[in-house]
């Protein structure tokens, strides 16, 4: 949805001390002929936003955002600083994926924070903010594809041999949304004022994610990118969406469970090192977040059938945004791509585990 480009300032500070740092800039592409098509221009406003005005209440979640406009954002750059993405198709083990929930539930509960202290202040800093995926209007969004993705889903688990009962029943399950798919997305985004809903990043899957390591490899610390999609939303969202795109199949049949108390226990210590009433904390208990869960269950596993050709496409795949045309973009969503033993085993963990956990 945007262009990024590394720069490198080299020069001398006033009293001759060497000056040398990177930075990224982010554009907005008007010159794509599906800038308008894919709402480029309210993403872009989005992030902007974000980085201007949200994110200095949240605590250092993300790059040091230099300077943000309508047209370009431009942050420090953290490769310097020993900041990694993972390879996209590599998808994350225990350890990174309990950072990342670490992270996301930071994020949130501080969102939180500020909107209980100063709830206008939380309303007037989220307000500018567009839906620009699923958005109520009847405008074109790149939304809408999530129904191809579904159909698509369903075709490839139903050609799985053998096929378990359990595998049948989980493809059952997800069958009932073929009719309505992007009303019941739609849906399940529109403003409901919940008392507890957060500030979500809305698109936390691998490639949005920067890790720093120690020498021996383990995780110290977790950068979030890419806030374009950034909503007032249920918790579970973030946390599901992450989960479905990102974490290993070992991970989400072993571990899921054990990465909502990690996410829950880091969530209330945020909001206890913030200060918010107990009064509200006692509301937050690990039920209430199991709730929000199975509430926006189906949210997490539609749009991890949607991602999983993003998170596990080859190179070669790639697309030229640049000569895409609006036809050739509205033709993308109904192209079946290849089927992949890897893209069809991930198919097939996801909903096994959605069966087994939502049903």
């Amino acid at each position: 949805m945007s262009i990024v480009l590394r720069t490198k300032i080299i020069g001398k500070y006033g009293n001759g001390k060497p000056y040398e740092k990177s930075f990224m800039t982010k554009w907005i592409p008007r010159h794509r002929p599906i800038a308008s098509f894919v709402r480029n221009e309210e993403f872009f406003h989005n992030e902007a936003h974000v980085y201007q005005k949200l994110l200095p209440h949240l605590g250092p979640i993300a790059p040091q955002c230099i300077y943000a406009d309508p047209e370009r954002i431009i942050m420090e750059d953290l490769k310097s600083r020993g900041y990694v993405v993972n390879e996209r198709r590599n998808l994350l083990d225990l350890e990174h994926c309990t950072a990342v929930v670490k992270t996301l539930a930071s994020l949130h509960a501080r969102s939180l924070a500020l909107k209980i202290s100063d709830p206008q202040r939380f309303k007037s800093l989220m307000s500018p903010l567009k839906e620009a995926v699923f958005p109520q209007d009847s405008r074109p969004a790149v939304g809408s594809s999530i129904a191809f993705s579904l159909n698509y889903a369903i075709k490839i688990l139903e050609s799985i041999e053998p096929k378990t009962d359990e595998l049948t029943a989980g493809i059952e399950l997800v069958k009932r949304y073929i009719e309505n798919t992007y009303d019941v997305m739609r849906e399940l985004l529109l403003a409901r004022n919940d008392k507890y809903d957060v500030m979500s990043h809305g698109d936390a899957w691998n490639n949005n994610i920067l890790f720093k390591h120690d020498a021996a490899g383990r995780v110290t610390d977790v950068k979030l990118l890419d806030f374009q999609i950034v909503r007032h939303t249920s918790a579970a969202i973030d946390f599901l969406y992450f989960v479905y795109s990102s974490a290993q199949a070992e991970v989400i049949h072993e571990s899921f469970d054990d990465l909502v108390e990690i996410y829950h226990r880091q969530f209330i210590y945020e909001l206890r090192r913030l200060h918010v009433p107990e009064t509200n904390i006692s509301d937050l208990t690990t039920d209430w977040f199991n709730s929000e869960l199975q509430k926006y269950s189906v949210y997490g596993i539609l749009t991890g059938y949607w991602i999983v050709n993003a998170v596990l496409a080859d190179e070669s795949d790639a697309i030229d945004m640049d000569s895409l045309t609006v036809e050739q973009m509205e033709g993308i969503g109904r192209i079946e791509p290849p089927i992949r033993p890897i893209i069809m085993e991930r198919m097939k963990h996801i909903t096994l585990h959605y069966q087994r956990r939502f049903s």
